[in-house]
């Protein structure tokens, strides 16, 4: 079987979003970079650990910049699990590799969501 590879990669842009669209994203993604998480490169206070705590159990609704990161991890994860049930027999362990398959798109979109913010 052959996968569409390109279903796997995140459009840097859409040229149906209008271009000032873009470019608030655009300030928003550069916003957010220089939002420092304890680091000593950042003007801004670091964020403590409660309020990085705060940020990682709050609920982050996808934009037009995370959807297409979201889809392509989401594609890939799921091509994937294809190919573990079409090579594996029925066993627990081909469950748990469809579970662990199911561990890593979850986290991998939180990485997204997050915008690498952690502990």
């Amino acid at each position: 079987m052959c996968y569409d590879q390109e279903k796997t990669r995140a459009v840097p842009g859409d040229p149906r979003v209008p271009f000032e669209v873009q470019e608030k994203l655009r300030a928003d993604r550069e916003a957010w970079a220089q939002r420092e998480i304890g680091g000593c490169n950042s003007a801004s206070r670091p964020m403590s650990s409660a309020e990085i705590l705060a940020e990682l159990f709050t609920y982050h609704p996808p934009t037009e910049l995370t959807l297409p990161k979201f889809a392509a991890i989401n594609q890939a994860a799921k091509n994937f699990a294809e190919v573990i049930l079409q090579n594996c027999p029925a066993s627990a362990d081909r469950s748990a590799a469809i579970r662990l398959i199911r561990d890593a798109r979850m986290t991998a979109n939180a990485a997204v969501a997050l915008n690498g913010l952690s502990l």
